[in-house]
């Protein structure tokens, strides 16, 4: 029956996944507080042009579009950093900076639906505003660290990088606008033979070839830094190859560094970013679970320029590998033939903390033992006054 389908993207969450949406939302929350953070939550929907003028790129493709009746076009937000700047721009122009925020919100993409990507889905995130410097990246990304190993997680890996070293070797280089997009986006894809059918037709030093075809490749240590030569060329990606080195070098001092990659492929989707950026994998998964960076320019497109870093979790991504689910909280499953007794020890218990599902039909203690055997994790108390 087509009244009973959804649309295309979405889906209905049941017991046992919000339970696992909350147990996320609860650890999540609380190391985010424990570093400073308050959440705050913005509209489902902004105006077509706030979301253009954040991200900077045409992405109407991807927007779910609709028209109010006083004839603005809206979109359901994509995503929540340029939602976070332009609530910053309206109403934190005068606050005390840094400030520090997080959320909790569903957002909207119209995508292909698959395993661990939907058009309505959920993050929760953190932004760092009026905060520069090695400090700030070295915090929100030891956030997203310890965010992860709250979830129980042990054997993912933050994949870090500069997004400056790329941007400032295509800048310098003469390439056509076009072109940098497409390499762009075939460096972030990996798709190491049409990035280099691309290159090989491009008028240009071959040893930036060379430097470009191998970025996607360079994965691991400090040392994958001395394996771009071509940087040396170039002092503004000279100087963003120092920058990566002292973050790597804070996230040391931070204790994180175990779990720490540099990535010289990971250059995030949005335009906005212009410094740090990092995203977080697991093996257990063939997606990202997080991901973020600086974003110091992007503020000033809304009226207030401040410098601004921070990062997304996906919570149905998440959901599929986090391993501490929280404790099941003791459950019982209440019958018997005195009703005021009943209601008595129902109160006693979840005072205590527990939760107590009492039968309203007047059923016998043997029906209601049949029915715990399809029920886990739940005990009965039959209370009978006819003893």
């Amino acid at each position: 029956m087509k009244n009973r389908q959804i649309p295309k993207g979405l889906r209905d969450l049941l017991p046992d996944d919000v339970k696992t949406k909350r147990s996320i939302e609860n650890k999540a929350g609380k190391t985010f507080r424990s570093y400073g953070y308050e959440e705050v939550i913005t509209p489902a929907f902004e105006f077509l042009e706030v979301i253009e003028t954040g991200t900077g790129r045409n992405i109407r493709e991807d927007l779910f579009l609709f028209m109010d009746r006083e004839g603005g076009i809206l979109s359901l937000r994509p995503e929540i950093t340029v939602s976070i700047a332009r609530l910053a721009a309206t109403h934190l122009q005068d606050a005390v900076l840094p400030q520090r925020l997080f959320y909790n919100a569903n957002v909207f993409r119209h995508v292909q639906p698959q395993i661990a990507q939907y058009r309505e889905f959920w993050q929760m995130g953190i932004e760092l505003l009026g905060a520069s410097g090695v400090w700030a990246d070295a915090e929100v990304i030891t956030v997203a660290v310890n965010t992860l190993r709250e979830m129980g997680l042990q054997d993912f890996k933050i994949s870090l990088n500069q997004i400056a070293i790329f941007n400032s070797l295509l800048d310098d280089s003469g390439i056509k606008s076009e072109d940098k997009q497409r390499i762009r986006f075939l460096l972030e894809c990996k798709d190491l033979v049409e990035l280099s059918n691309v290159l090989d037709g491009l008028d240009i030093d071959e040893r930036l070839k060379e430097t470009l075809a191998s970025l996607p490749v360079l994965h691991g240590e400090l040392e994958v830094l001395e394996r771009i030569p071509y940087v040396e060329s170039d002092r503004n990606a000279s100087l963003a190859v120092e920058e990566l080195r002292k973050v790597y070098d804070a996230l040391k001092i931070c204790g994180v560094i175990d779990n720490i990659v540099i990535d010289m492929g990971v250059l995030r989707g949005m335009d906005y970013y212009t410094g740090i950026v990092f995203e977080g994998y697991s093996p257990q998964l063939g997606y990202g679970l997080l991901g973020g960076g600086r974003y110091d320019r992007l503020m000033s497109q809304f009226g207030f320029p401040c410098p601004a870093t921070g990062f997304a979790v996906g919570m149905e991504r998440l959901a599929l590998v986090m391993k501490n689910r929280e404790q099941e909280t003791k459950r019982f499953l209440l019958g018997g033939t005195d009703f005021q007794a009943m209601v008595k020890k129902a109160e006693e218990l979840r005072r205590q903390g527990c939760i107590v599902e009492m039968d309203l039909e007047g059923c016998s203690k043997e029906k209601l033992e049949t029915k715990l055997k399809t029920s886990q994790n739940c005990h009965l108390i039959y209370v009978d006054n006819s003893k």
